[in-house]
């Protein structure tokens, strides 16, 4: 048995989440102790929960989610419940694509051209990191404390590698709310198994600028890179990446390599990191 936190580290999702879908009735625990209320989970659940995560993404409601996961995944009335929810991201796919050929003509002549860009391309390799994920109702405190705790188990299990952490946005988009994030520390890759952690998948192409200063930057010169793309006919093929460079930490129960840390805040570099393809 494993308890609350243990079980969301392992499955790296956060504890809230773990509660909501209880509430829900979605994913429950192995086991309540009547007397505290504390929940506790068995590892076999992780492929359970991970199937859970996978149809959420995928656009199903919770109670479509609670419908499948009680259906045999091999069996016909499953599968012709995820070909109605593959129908259904046909047609919103194909309507999206109507309405940006439509802003394409509208925008047709008038978009001035994108001068004195900063943005290169270059490409992405693969990390080997412990993550987190959670979608979050605000990014700048509660990204902080998921780093915090990641580095913190890090530096329990003696296995952090000297690079950058960054940080995923699988929106693949700036927002002010409800945003889906996942935090990504790098660590040494014999060190997968022991930490529960994932390899992040690399890009063959990336759009990448640098900036310094304050995060609060982010946002326009996302707006300029996405101005870029369409200069150079090309689209967002992943989730957008903030890769911290240089930046500031607590360091409660770690410590980072001194390279990585600035003393202030006009100290910071980040880079903005979005894998594109050809349109």
């Amino acid at each position: 048995m494993l308890k609350i936190g243990d079980f969301s580290r392992l499955a790296r999702v956060s504890v809230k989440t773990l509660r909501f879908y209880d509430q829900a009735g979605l994913f429950r625990p192995a086991w309540v102790e009547p007397r505290s209320g504390y929940r506790f989970y068995r590892a076999q659940q992780l492929r359970e929960l991970k199937r859970i995560r996978l149809l959420r993404e995928l656009g199903c409601s919770v109670e479509e989610t609670a419908q499948l996961v009680r259906l045999d995944a091999a069996g016909a009335a499953c599968a012709q419940q995820l070909t109605q929810l593959r129908r259904r991201l046909m047609t919103r796919l194909a309507r999206e694509e109507e309405r940006l050929r439509r802003l394409d003509e509208l925008l047709h002549g008038q978009t001035p051209p994108v001068t004195g860009s900063a943005v290169r391309e270059h490409a992405l390799g693969p990390v080997s990191a412990l993550t987190l994920r959670d979608r979050v109702p605000s990014v700048e405190r509660a990204v902080q404390r998921m780093f915090e705790s990641t580095e913190r188990r890090i530096a329990r299990h003696a296995c952090r590698a000297p690079a950058s952490p960054f940080l995923l946005f699988h929106d693949m988009e700036y927002r002010e709310r409800e945003v889906d994030v996942e935090v990504c520390v790098p660590i040494v890759p014999e060190a997968l198994g022991a930490c529960g952690g994932r390899v992040v998948p690399g890009a063959p192409r990336a759009a990448c600028l640098r900036f310094a200063g304050s995060y609060a930057q982010a946002p326009r010169l996302y707006e300029h890179m996405l101005a870029w793309m369409d200069a150079t006919g090309t689209r967002i093929a992943g989730p957008v990446r903030e890769t911290y460079l240089r930046f500031g930490a607590e360091q409660r129960g770690y410590t980072l390599p001194p390279l990585l840390l600035a003393d202030s805040v006009a100290e910071y570099e980040t880079e903005l990191q979005i894998p594109v393809q050809q349109l």
